[in-house]
């Protein structure tokens, strides 16, 4: 069994090729700069003008951390073709519920961070914690573990290939990341992640095709697995009791990400809240699923070809976090392998940049100026975002190394955030769902999942990989029973906050009640009802097109066929529901006029919290 990992260097085509992608940033960030010093509003979201397929395309890239590469392809080693289930479960509904069922009514409400929303929603002292509470824990807790993530997926990688520890990585990648985020502002970011995207795509592709090369085609790869692996390696579902990806875990990780996500917006609010108009930010959700499938699945399949030349990796002998560095140093010529590394910085970039952007924004807007120096000119601002984002990066280093493994992280925050995530769709379908319960989600859910993984459950974790999985489930369900009960025992927030809010953002579900108070038809669960099936028919589309090129890289040809089948009929169904279903949403908006001038306010460099004043 080989267990040897051999370190390559890289040949001044690399280097060149590096060099060069490192320099073209500084670049747009130079280019981008004056624009993104005109207001707050344009350096943190392009004035509010970009159409939702940039945006979609920019979150992708977002989501591509680089510690996507270690950890899906490490995912894939030890599965098999099916290793798409793992980012079916993570990204496929919650995208498109997001899409389809919370974007037409976060772009009513005209705010220019989502902590805004809190103190719209919610009244008296809830809502100003809250605000208070969700910019400082986005900010510090959710944008620093994903940078560190990705610091460390970064360095895995670099150490498969080149061999240099984190410390040599860290010093060479974060001055020139740190001054290009600083520079190019939000505009700069998008356009940046558009090529950043392209070059992943490039790099994947020929990865895919050398590997094809090696093997004979799709046959001879699916031949060569089966003979070393057997037949569940390239199955296109995974088995019932797999230990990471079985019916457990694929059960926690979509009620862990799916539950309750629209209702809160975290890095993706630049996204949303930047488009154009309300329909555009519904195609931003759908635009980011398409692209990021197609980059995760272009990005996992060569992997399986590691499991042939190292078979350690599924064995447990090595790291499998480790397989991407390894293949990319076995398959790829100079030049190519530089554009490799290139397509890495580009991950963790476009991750980083976006990050930064977003946690820049929320302490100026949400914290700065609601509670510090609420008269503080745009110029000032600036400078005490960009001093934010120096001081995230710096506590991003120590989260990247004091990790070991990218997917315990990602387990970590589904635990810790996963728990409450619930309580998100009921602040938008609930009247009743006050403040305090609000408050005792966002508090209570980590305590029970703490209490739960370290008392409850905690001898059996060990013992039991999938026992991770049901804390998570057991977590999710003790935080609803909280929150529910905190919130039918507790007063209701004020009449005119409900009635103010309602009016502006016209949500569905239970709201009759405040919907009679404010002299208006409430739009009921109709919205929700019709909304959740259109959600899942694009899931599907998205889903089958990737089961269908997956079968098809290892020449599994009837499952790629039939899946093709059911990704055609129900893309169409979907298309035919989803633009009528925008139209009707669309128009019970009343305020529509008075909106578009408020983004007219924004875009001229005026912050949320500058309107209120």
């Amino acid at each position: 069994m080989d267990t040897r990992v051999e370190h390559l260097g890289l040949a001044p085509l690399d280097w060149a090729v590096i060099v060069a992608y490192l320099l073209a940033l500084i670049g747009i960030g130079l280019y981008y700069r004056r624009a993104a010093r005109t207001g707050l509003a344009s350096f943190f979201l392009g004035g509010r003008t970009l159409p939702g397929w940039l945006n979609g395309v920019s979150n992708a890239a977002t989501c591509m951390n680089a510690d996507v590469a270690p950890a899906y392809c490490g995912m894939a080693v030890i599965t098999g073709t099916y290793v798409c289930w793992f980012y079916f479960s993570r990204f496929g509904m919650a995208l498109l519920v997001a899409g389809v069922l919370f974007a037409v009514y976060w772009r009513r409400l005209g705010v220019s961070t989502s902590p805004e929303f809190y103190e719209l929603r919610f009244s008296g002292k809830s809502a100003t914690a809250l605000r208070l509470i969700m910019s400082l824990r986005s900010a510090f807790v959710g944008v620093v573990v994903w940078i560190g993530a990705g610091l460390l997926g970064l360095t895995k990688i670099v150490e498969a290939l080149l061999g240099w520890n984190r410390w040599e990585t860290l010093a060479v990648v974060i001055p020139v990341l740190m001054l290009y985020v600083l520079l190019s502002g939000y505009v700069g970011v998008v356009v940046s992640d558009v090529i950043q995207t392209l070059i992943m795509v490039a790099s994947s592709i020929a990865l895919m095709v050398l590997v094809w090369r090696e093997f004979g085609g799709p046959a001879g790869l699916h031949d060569a697995l089966v003979a070393r692996w057997g037949p569940e390696i390239v199955s296109w579902h995974p088995p019932p009791a797999h230990e990471f990806l079985g019916v457990i875990g694929l059960l926690a990780w979509t009620l862990g990400t799916s539950l309750g996500y629209g209702g809160d917006l975290s890095t993706e609010s630049q996204k949303l809240l930047s488009c154009r108009n309300a329909r555009e930010a519904s195609k931003m959700y759908v635009w980011t699923e398409v692209v990021l499938f197609l980059l995760l699945a272009v990005l996992t399949l060569p992997a399986l070809a590691a499991t042939l030349h190292w078979p350690g990796l599924r064995e447990g002998a090595i790291n499998k976090e480790l397989s991407f560095g390894l293949l990319i140093g076995r398959y790829l010529p100079p030049g190519w392998l530089g554009l490799a590394l290139v397509a890495l910085c580009a991950s963790i970039m476009s991750t980083v940049d976006s990050h930064l952007s977003y946690a820049g924004q929320v302490f100026v807007n949400d914290v700065y100026l609601r509670w510090i120096r609420r008269d503080a000119p745009t110029g000032h601002c600036l400078v005490v975002g960009k001093l934010v984002m120096v001081a995230i990066m710096g506590l991003a280093i120590l989260v990247a190394t004091a990790f070991t493994n990218v997917i315990d992280i990602s387990l970590f925050m589904l635990g810790l955030f996963g728990a409450e995530l619930a309580a998100n769709w009921a602040q938008w379908w609930w009247w009743r769902f006050n403040g305090k319960a609000r408050i005792a989600a966002c508090v209570g859910g980590p305590l029970i999942y703490w209490c739960n993984s370290h008392f409850v459950f905690g001898e059996w974790i060990d013992l039991w990989a999938s026992t991770a999985y049901v804390v998570v489930l057991v977590s999710i369900a003790a935080t609803a029973c909280l929150w529910i009960g905190v919130a039918l025992f507790t007063a209701p927030d004020a009449p005119e906050t409900l009635t103010a809010f309602y009016r502006q953002a016209r949500p569905p579900g239970a709201w009759g009640p405040v919907a009679a108070a404010a002299g208006m038809r409430s739009a009921g669960w109709r919205p929700v009802v019709r909304g959740f099936p259109i959600a899942a028919l694009g899931f599907i589309t998205i889903a089958a097109s990737t089961l269908a090129l997956s079968g098809g890289y290892v020449g599994n040809w009837w499952s790629a066929g039939a899946s093709g089948a059911v990704a055609f009929i129900s893309g169409v169904i979907f298309w035919r529901c989803y633009r009528p279903f925008l139209d009707e949403i669309e128009n019970m908006d009343p305020h529509a006029d008075a909106i578009a001038a408020n983004d007219a306010s924004a875009s001229a460099g005026q912050t949320g919290t500058e309107r209120d004043r």
